[in-house]
């Protein structure tokens, strides 16, 4: 008799494999077919040799070169639209939306059976290596490609400018590609100049107008003026644009309505000073990248290399936006690595090389053709946005109990966090330590600036907190002042140096908050050095800073408010002469001199262990009445003269 047949069914292991192994070939394919439509592309807006003009797109494909050295074909296919603008079918998935919406192990929607491949760990960190290596080099070429293609989509009027000029339009965003750091590397620039030629999901005017209101304040044209004798109403129009674009996308998570609310916060808080609306928008735009899972990335296998280069940069530049408004506004932080997973690894490195373009940085024309080192600085910025994140969870935190102990272990953790960055820092965004390598740029000013600040206020509830015994048996005090000191005078120099070298007026608004952390510092000591000391033309050097920037900056009012306050209130005496405040010029050679050992009673000491670079400032500490500082930050606190520019 025969047997009945016996069927061998496929494990499950086996199965998810094969699923895995077929996403990848559907990733490759449609890259490969991203290259077949650069080609047409390239076709589509070349001049007609009969008629002159140029044909009319016939796709809105990534622009990828085939990155296998075989020719793209050039037939007359259809590449898929990425999602142009129209309406869709009930139940179409939206692509600006992610794959899904974003629940975790603990929803009921959870689908525990789709988040387990099966593969062995060996191999699936070789494909993600090659995956990786793939990943860089065609986000690479097509980023190359795009940035050749800009000019051509401006000549033949593609770009969407949402009827503003297209000359001054792109002007615009130059100007913006130029000056901004975390707030410009969250929108990965070649997929929005791409889908503003061709009505893609990257691309809304939603973003355009937010990016439009905040760069025109550094564009001097009298068009751009609601009124064009009052300079605060520069971009106006761009902001009642915004609001009314606004109303049709704030109930939609969108990428590029995060991005949009997320710049717009930006501008509010430090152009207008509407720190409850700023607030507000970031608090949106970070609810939409959790509703979205920005902040749970899949590997480079499971997801097509621009769009997971598109959700790290938002990811990163909003966790950015998010400690930097913490820090400016004193307000517990929103957005926690705890809950992220998602490396710091940007895999698109065109931007680092890219030519620095000093467009209102300053009056001078360019001069040298440096690197702009932007993927760099982003890197960095996100690293030292980290420890601001401890900072105002460990030491600023409403719930954290408050022991001296207990503040003095975590002080010293994030001072050598800090140290250890600083000494990671690559020699190039170090002009401080490295002169020789290092290059100068206004965004390595503003970091190195910032990593000062922090180091200050890490040290600040050594003193705060502190009983009056320990201030006075205990050496910590001393090299907490010291510390403070060291970073209060580092931040002097670099604004002196930043002077020299551009427009302070201009600077952003990073090295306004530095300037006034700075200030706090040497208002005490210059409350028991008098008016002949170094930390007093130090106080009057950040004072005329923050004046410099009321041009541009209303949240610099607030912080220079503040610092009159406490300036009254240490007793320091400020002539007419001082309020009216001297030029930057006569700040930069009677002040801060180029060599600060010029500066009476400041001596150079070696550095030590921690502390890295060139030598640290000691403005004469052991004649100083510790106990009065440590008092002074006591008062300060309750009487709501806080770190914090825009505190009460």
């Amino acid at each position: 008799m025969r047997r009945p047949e016996t069927r061998m069914w496929p494990t499950n292991r086996r199965i998810s494999q094969l699923e895995h192994e077929n996403a990848v070939l559907r990733q490759k394919c449609n890259e490969m077919q991203s290259g077949a439509g650069a080609s047409e592309r390239i076709d589509s807006i070349t001049p007609d040799a009969s008629t002159g003009t140029p044909h009319q797109p016939r796709s809105v494909s990534m622009t990828a070169p085939s990155l296998h050295g075989s020719s793209p074909a050039r037939g007359p296919q259809s590449v898929p639209s990425r999602g142009l603008s129209h309406p869709e079918a009930p139940g179409t998935q939206d692509h600006r939306r992610g794959p899904s919406l974003y629940h975790g192990p603990t929803s009921i929607v959870y689908d525990d059976t789709a988040h387990s491949t099966g593969e062995d760990e060996g191999t699936s960190e070789i494909q993600s290596s090659a995956n990786e290596e793939y990943a860089r080099k065609l986000l690479f070429a097509q980023t190359a490609r795009q940035r050749q293609l800009e000019p051509l989509d401006l000549a033949y009027g593609r770009l969407d400018f949402d009827g503003l000029d297209p000359e001054l339009g792109m002007h615009l965003l130059t100007i913006y590609w130029s000056r901004q750091l975390y707030t410009a590397q969250i929108i990965y620039r070649p997929l929005f100049m791409r889908d503003m030629a061709c009505g893609g999901p990257y691309f809304s005017k939603l973003l355009l107008n937010a990016i439009l209101f905040t760069v025109s304040k550094h564009c001097p044209r009298l068009e751009l003026r609601s009124d064009p004798d009052d300079v605060t109403t520069t971009g106006w129009k761009f902001r009642q644009r915004f609001t009314e674009l606004l109303r049709e996308s704030f109930d939609k998570s969108e990428i590029t309505t995060i991005q949009a609310l997320l710049i717009m916060s930006n501008s509010l808080f430090s152009r207008c000073d509407e720190r409850s609306l700023s607030w507000l928008y970031a608090g949106n735009a970070f609810n939409m990248i959790i509703d979205l899972g920005l902040h749970v990335l899949p590997s480079s296998s499971q997801m097509p290399a621009e769009e997971l280069e598109v959700r790290k940069r938002v990811l990163w530049g909003a966790y950015t936006i998010d400690k930097i408004q913490c820090l400016l506004q004193g307000r517990p932080p929103l957005l926690r690595q705890v809950n992220f997973k998602a490396s710091l690894d940007f895999l698109d490195e065109y931007d680092e090389l890219d030519t620095f373009k000093n467009l209102t940085y300053s009056a001078i024309g360019q001069e040298t053709v440096i690197p702009s080192y932007n993927v760099s600085l982003l890197t960095k910025l996100c690293e030292l946005s980290i420890i601001s994140e401890r900072i105002l969870c460990e030491l600023y935190s409403e719930s954290q109990p408050r022991g001296r102990d207990r503040h003095s272990r975590i002080s010293t953790e994030i001072s050598s966090d800090i140290d250890r960055w600083r000494s990671n820092l690559p020699h190039e965004l170090d002009y401080l330590s490295y002169p020789r390598e290092g290059v100068l740029l206004p965004q390595a000013f503003c970091l190195l600036a910032l990593s000062n600040a922090l180091m200050i206020l890490s040290q600040r509830p050594l003193f705060t907190n502190a009983s009056q015994s320990h201030i006075h048996n205990s050496t910590s005090a001393y090299e907490a002042v010291s510390k403070c000191t060291a970073a209060a005078n580092q931040i002097t120099q670099i604004l002196r140096d930043y002077s020299q070298h551009f427009s302070i007026t201009s600077a952003p608004y990073m090295l306004s908050y530095a300037t006034y952390i700075c200030a706090t510092i040497h208002v005490r000591i210059a409350a028991q050095k008098g008016r002949g000391s170094a930390s007093f033309n130090c106080l009057l050097l950040c004072r005329n800073v923050l004046q410099q920037h009321l041009r541009l900056y209303a949240a610099a009012g607030k912080a220079m408010g503040n610092l009159d306050k406490l300036i009254a209130h240490h007793k320091v005496l400020l002539t007419e002469d001082d309020q009216l405040g001297a030029s930057l010029a006569k700040f930069d050679h009677q002040i801060c001199p180029r060599n600060l050992v010029d500066l009476p009673e400041m001596l150079f000491t070696p550095i030590q262990d921690a502390e890295i670079g060139s030598p640290q400032l000691n403005c004469g500490l052991s004649d100083l009445d510790l106990e009065a500082i440590a008092q002074s930050f006591r008062l300060d606190s309750e009487l709501h003269y806080l770190m914090h520019p825009v505190g009460i």
